[in-house]
């Protein structure tokens, strides 16, 4: 099967980042891996892994965008793609502009994917409004995201044991590629000598980490919250907070140091920046959190905290998802609870807490059977063949 993808830019980000994987796995499962970007730094990696990748500005905004649009129409029928998968709202427009222009025995099948609820609610500016939705098969990163869009635009959700049809919604999460996220492969111990050289502190304490992204919205002002509360149960804790400054917000990042002081923490909690050991940092905490408001929260850090075996916890987005199938424990039991009143945030902390303890005590099983790479690549092939199928 030829595959191609469209997504702004391969230069960084999650959405090029989730457009890599999915093209590598695609091109090592044997079929034909493409991606239409406006290249990025990722690019290399990319053909590294026998995927090929055409530089074009479909990053550009505009209603008159018709010399790109030939362009890449031209390269979907050089290539003679089977599937046209697009990346977010802007790329979806083009491609359905693209898609309608192509005759109907050369067109591949248009598939488009929403991989977060945009701010506001509103698909983009008023000319892109809803172009996600006219795929003939849409994927969503979650089945929330999935019920919302069915909704909000009267598209059926796909039946996961039927035929499908074509204009169907359908969630397809983020897989984990679990060659590089091994949990079977042990923790150098030359590893754990330098982490602990670097940071004598943590020696003989219990590690939960917070990864992710270091900026307002991100979960580290919770993270701070809860760790406070959890050393007055248990002394032996320790935070580990790990990921870059979101550009602009170094003020923020200084700011939460200061706090983390200003709470007794300095002794609990260290902010290590970004980090390339993060399969060890998995492999060696006691917790995974992910505390991000809905709007960053994408579940990345729960799939990758659970292949690696590591307890993970949550407070929504996809991350609870995947929980509520591989590790319910990390779900608070007031999760369910909506608005801002004081008392149910009380609750929720108090839940949260309660959960933390229990897991650090006795965790559960984690079953994490069905989101590897592998797996969700595979089940997209086979909605893509089913799709080619009907339509």
């Amino acid at each position: 099967m030829r595959i191609v993808q469209v997504v702004p830019s391969m230069e960084g980000g999650k959405l090029a980042q989730e457009a890599l994987e999915f093209a590598q796995e695609m091109a090592r499962q044997g079929h034909e891996s493409s991606v239409i970007s406006s290249g990025g730094s990722l690019v290399s990696r990319l053909t590294l892994h026998n995927c090929q990748h055409f530089e074009l500005p479909v990053h550009r905004k505009g209603l008159i965008n018709g010399r790109l649009h030939r362009k890449v129409r031209k390269q979907l029928e050089s290539l003679q793609a089977d599937v046209l998968l697009c990346r977010d709202s802007l790329c979806s427009w083009h491609g359905w502009k693209i898609w309608q222009a192509l005759p109907e025995a050369a067109r591949p099948r248009l598939i488009t994917f929403l991989h977060r609820w945009p701010q506001g609610g509103i698909f983009g500016g008023g000319w892109m409004k809803g172009a996600v939705a006219r795929g003939e098969l849409v994927f969503t990163a979650s089945q929330d995201l999935a019920r919302r869009l069915s909704k909000r635009f009267e598209i059926p959700l796909a039946d996961p044991e039927g035929s499908p049809k074509p204009f169907t919604v359908r969630h397809l999460y983020r897989g984990v590629n679990v060659r590089e996220l091994d949990r079977r492969a042990p923790v150098s111990g030359h590893w754990q000598q330098r982490l602990l050289n670097n940071y004598p502190q943590l020696e003989g304490r219990s590690w939960l980490l917070l990864p992710g992204e270091i900026g307002p919205g991100r979960g580290q002002d919770k993270f701070l919250e809860l760790l406070a509360q959890l050393k007055q149960k248990r002394e032996d804790l320790f935070g580990l907070v790990v990921g870059e400054v979101v550009p602009g917000q170094e003020k923020f990042a200084r700011e939460l140091e200061r706090r983390a002081e200003s709470m007794g923490l300095a002794e609990h909690v260290v902010f290590l920046g970004p980090r390339r050991d993060m399969r060890e940092l998995y492999a060696s905490a006691r917790i995974t959190f992910e505390l991000a408001d809905p709007l960053y929260a994408d579940g990345r850090v729960v799939s990758e905290a659970l292949a690696m075996g590591c307890p993970a916890v949550t407070l929504g987005g996809p991350g609870a998802e995947m929980l509520q199938q591989c590790f319910p424990q990390g779900l608070p039991q007031s999760l369910t609870g909506e608005g801002e009143d004081v008392a149910k945030r009380r609750d929720l902390d108090e839940h949260l807490v309660a959960r933390c303890l229990a897991i650090l005590h006795e965790p559960e099983a984690i079953d994490f059977s069905g989101f590897s790479l592998e797996e969700t690549g595979a089940r997209a092939v086979d909605w893509f063949q089913k799709v080619n199928g009907v339509s």
